[in-house]
């Protein structure tokens, strides 16, 4: 065989797995995307029950779907920091809770911020507001654990971290392209 033929049966074999995902559509961009985050479980999960995600061909959608979700959970972690305020009767843990209900709102700004900066393609600043909404929660945290306690919020604070894990992942792949 001629070194041109060879190298040009070469690189149909290298190139072919490429073209397989990529007619693949939304799923396998989910699942390569899923596969480039710490907490692909969950990005897969998150990715896969979501409607706007499915036949999706653009990571962008998917980075939406997810910063979306990360926000709609740092909302409902406001919302139970609130109603754990008005039950507790501790005036330590009241205050803790009180910086809580202040980080998360924090958070979900901050979020709503990345939303926008997602639109026109800000991905520096979408990489500086999430970061900015995991010191919030993380901040919340360390007002219980400051006191030797552990957080009421600590699950849904953890849940929190790793969604906000995958928009980082998820923006940092954007940026590379």
């Amino acid at each position: 065989m001629k070194p041109i033929s060879m190298l040009f049966c070469l690189l149909v074999l290298i190139l072919r797995p490429y073209k397989i995902v990529a007619v693949g559509g939304a799923t396998d961009l989910i699942t390569t995307a899923c596969d480039r985050t710490l907490y692909k479980a969950l990005c897969n999960a998150v990715l896969n029950s979501d409607p706007a995600s499915q036949g999706s061909k653009d990571l962008s959608t998917l980075d939406k779907v997810v910063l979306t979700h990360a926000k709609s959970n740092a909302s409902n972690i406001h919302q139970q920091a609130v109603s754990l305020h008005e039950k507790s009767k501790d005036d330590a843990t009241k205050q803790a809770l009180e910086d809580c209900i202040e980080n998360y709102q924090d958070a979900t700004d901050q979020l709503d911020e990345s939303l926008h900066a997602l639109q026109s393609k800000g991905y520096d600043d979408i990489n500086t507001w999430v970061t900015a909404a995991m010191s919030d929660a993380d901040s919340c945290e360390e007002g219980f654990t400051d006191q030797g306690r552990k957080s009421p919020l600590s699950n849904s604070s953890k849940t929190f971290n790793h969604l906000c894990s995958i928009v980082l992942a998820l923006t940092n792949q954007l940026k590379g392209r």
